[in-house]
């Protein structure tokens, strides 16, 4: 399934965390385990693999794309600036094709979000206004939708062979509104719920609530509102397995004191979320340090990083010991395959994404644990 974009001009974004007053509270069923504020001698270091988006490119980039690399190292852009067709670029950067389109019909999307590839080249697509996760084949051909309405996902993994799928998002939960994780088959029907818990009106935060699969297979979930991670056994969800969380001076929760202006910096967000070898690696953003000073002047929409820092925490699980702690000032969030990191900058008027490969370095850096937890 491929086709051709007609080139839009870009359009203004009014860029908005909401963070509702029923912050939710973790669970009492499992011991927490504190996340230690100080890390020693190491760091994360962020290499440049790749520039996205071209002035020639039949497309853009937009202001908040979702970005995930292939099995065989493509590159795919969904950005709700293209209505509705996903960017496809070869493994150095050059366009080569777009897929799906604009509408509710099957393949097509309204909002395409996360981007997860499968081993086998294929790809799922969460639509935020038709909610629904679409798998396509790897030549863009249409293979299942899952139907997950009862929800308002904002990111999933899937889980075994595709027959489930984990949807962090907000939802009606035994007749309450509620953040929450849910296990949903292909078909669309809800199995479980991990740790959903009430909430005193919406959340309205579609910058994304990550999750993320260890090598055991558990599912990592965040804590809206805070500084948190659960791990849970989708095959079990009545506990969660690990319970994570920290108190740092730098996040700040939100939601705006009434009556602050909209210059006022944003809550702080978990952005992006993985477990790669034993430990877990944490995105979030933050007001930029330099907010205050540039606040006299409009940023342009596809700035961010006048906006947004992002603080990167590396994470013993097993112990809440801080590996690492960087602070970069950009606003960076992760790629739907994991494994990388990227900013959007705006270079001539044009948006081009910078795809980065995180690595830990200095002389205190841990051996990463070979089993994958």
């Amino acid at each position: 399934m491929s086709g051709k974009l007609t080139v839009r001009a870009g359009h203004p974004w009014l860029i908005a965390i909401v963070v509702c007053a029923g912050v939710p509270q973790p669970s009492h069923a499992q011991s927490l385990v504190a996340i230690a504020d100080e890390a020693g001698e190491c760091a994360v270091q962020l290499r440049e693999v790749l520039r996205l988006g071209a002035p020639g490119d039949p497309g853009t980039v937009g202001s908040r794309p979702e970005i995930t690399r292939t099995a065989v190292g493509h590159y795919v852009v969904a950005s709700v600036e293209n209505r509705g067709q996903l960017l496809v670029f070869d493994p150095d950067g050059a366009f080569m094709e777009a897929l799906g389109g604009n509408g509710d019909g099957p393949g097509e999307y309204r909002v395409p979000g996360r981007v997860r590839p499968g081993s086998d080249g294929s790809l799922r697509i969460l639509d935020l206004v038709n909610r629904r996760i679409t798998h396509v084949s790897a030549d863009g051909g249409l293979l299942e939708t899952t139907d997950i309405r009862s929800l308002h996902g904002l990111d999933f993994v899937t889980l075994g062979a595709g027959e489930r799928h984990a949807v962090s998002g907000f939802g009606q939960i035994d007749d309450q509104l509620s953040a929450t994780t849910e296990i949903v088959g292909s078909d669309g029907v809800r199995l479980a719920s991990l740790g959903a818990v009430p909430v005193a009106s919406w959340v309205v935060n579609f910058f994304r609530a990550p999750v993320a699969l260890d090598g055991q297979g558990s599912v990592w979930t965040t804590r809206a509102g805070g500084y948190g991670f659960e791990a849970w056994d989708p095959e079990d969800g009545s506990e969660p397995v690990t319970r994570l969380a920290g108190d740092p001076q730098w996040f700040d929760p939100g939601p705006p004191r009434p009556g602050a202006p909209v210059s006022a910096p944003a809550p702080s967000i978990v952005i992006s979320l993985r477990v790669d070898r034993g430990l877990l690696w944490a995105g979030t953003w933050v007001a930029d340090e330099n907010r205050e000073a540039n606040a006299a002047t409009a940023p342009s929409p596809l700035d961010l990083d006048r906006l947004l820092d992002t603080i990167l925490d590396v994470i013993d699980p097993a112990t809440g010991a801080l590996i690492a702690r960087t602070r970069r000032d950009e606003a960076l969030r992760g790629t739907g395959d994991d494994q990388l990191l990227f900013g959007v900058r705006e270079e001539g008027g044009i948006a081009r994404a910078v795809l980065f490969e995180p690595a830990l370095a200095g002389p205190d850096c841990p051996a990463a644990d070979p089993s994958g937890r």
